[in-house]
């Protein structure tokens, strides 16, 4: 077995500099612990960036891959299979959507998002190519998906970006009252949670009020829910807390249980302006990856389940409230939906923190410099939230005492 210097020594002569790792090398995980390669456990507050929603080792989609390895593992679209068939049956049973579309990723699901709103207003709605997008939110890394990111630091040095995308402050309708009554403005594309933008969460108002202007002008609403859909926000899907319906919305991370899925849904009367040869993936909707996200989709949509993280959430919020009680000074703001959470700092880098947690047994995320994220598996346990935050408060109280 190869020790942690091995790794690292291979990782950063072969791999792309793409990626500011922690000095940290994970080999297995079960339920809601990783463990290093010296046996050290760590309980799990990031999730693989709210991919592992069912934590690690489940045995529903362990048993569920297992048993379509021996089956088949890939088929062109050209041909039916019934685990893509199943899937598609019960996003769209259980949401708005008449029609969904797979892909790999939650950014081949917003450029699949992009192209069908472009397609459907060259088709249908005779509007332009143009879409608004907000400030500070995060679509993806390729450049459709970059290029309605919001946020710059991401864009240096892939200049020129695509032409077509307008940004407006989030949880603000003055700019876009004006923007969606223009004819070259074909969609409207918000994340109901902004997860690394620093989990900014939605008015409810403001969502209502989106969804009446767009409606009203004739003008596509796409909801990005990559990181907040699926039961992260304690609903199935995160507009559900809101009572608004998209025409589209974009999913992927924890579809799969850890596999690499996106998927687009959106209603029939937009969806029909794809036809074949207007949008494809070799390897999207496979039925060795849609195998597993059947397993994980009926996990999560069992009786109770959802419920319980929605408990989970509220105790999570209280705690971490409390924690912004005893550290008035540090911690500037707590926000909160379901089971992902943000501790936004007034002067600490919450990588610092981050670092810090790991030392004592816990994984976390940073982001946007003084926001410390947190998106456990939707399993996680009372006695463990608990444990993270006594050991933040010790974490805290050092950077005090320092």
């Amino acid at each position: 077995m190869f020790t942690k210097a091995d790794i690292k020594e291979l990782t950063n002569k072969y791999i792309m500099n793409t990626y500011g790792r922690f000095d940290l090398a994970l080999v297995k995980g079960d339920g809601t612990i990783l463990f290093d390669e010296n046996g050290k456990s760590y309980i799990d507050f990031a999730s693989g960036i709210a991919v592992n929603n069912l934590g690690y080792n489940n045995k529903a989609i362990n048993s569920a891959i297992i048993e379509q390895l021996s089956k088949l593992i890939h088929v062109s679209n050209y041909f039916y299979t019934e685990p893509q068939a199943l899937l598609a049956e019960k996003l769209c049973m259980n949401s708005f959507a008449d029609k969904v579309f797979f892909c790999n990723s939650g950014a081949e699901s917003v450029e699949g998002a992009i192209k069908l709103a472009r397609i459907f207003a060259n088709k249908f709605s005779k509007r332009g190519y143009k879409i608004i997008t907000m400030q500070n939110s995060f679509h993806g890394r390729t450049f459709g998906a970059l290029s309605a990111t919001g946020q710059e630091k991401y864009h240096n040095g892939f200049e020129p970006l695509l032409d077509g995308f307008t940004y407006v402050k989030f949880n603000d309708l003055t700019e876009i009252e004006a923007l969606v009554k223009n004819p070259e403005y074909c969609a409207v594309i918000v994340e109901p949670v902004q997860g690394e933008g620093g989990v900014n969460i939605a008015d409810r108002d403001y969502l209502k009020k989106l969804r009446e202007l767009t409606f009203k002008n004739n003008i596509l609403l796409i909801f990005d829910e990559v990181q907040v859909g699926l039961g992260r926000t304690g609903k199935l899907f995160a507009y559900m807390n809101f009572d608004v319906e998209p025409d589209i919305m974009t999913l992927a991370k924890p579809l799969a249980g850890g596999l690499p899925i996106g998927a687009v849904l959106a209603k029939d009367e937009v969806a029909r302006a794809f036809e074949p040869g207007n949008h494809a993936s070799t390897f999207g909707g496979g039925p060795l990856v849609l195998s597993a996200a059947n397993a994980f989709f009926d996990e999560i949509t069992k009786g109770g389940f959802l419920d319980d993280v929605l408990k989970k959430g509220d105790y999570i919020g209280i705690k971490l409230n409390d924690l912004k009680n005893k550290f008035p000074k540090l911690i500037k703001e707590i926000r909160t939906i379901g089971l992902i959470s943000a501790v936004e700092f007034y002067d600490l880098k919450a990588k610092d923190i981050a670092a810090k947690l790991i030392e004592k047994g816990f994984l976390t995320t940073a982001v946007q410099d003084r926001v410390l994220r947190l998106t456990p598996p939707l399993i996680i346990k009372k006695d463990e939230i608990d444990s993270l935050i006594g050991n933040a408060a010790e974490v805290l109280n050092n950077s005090v005492t320092k």
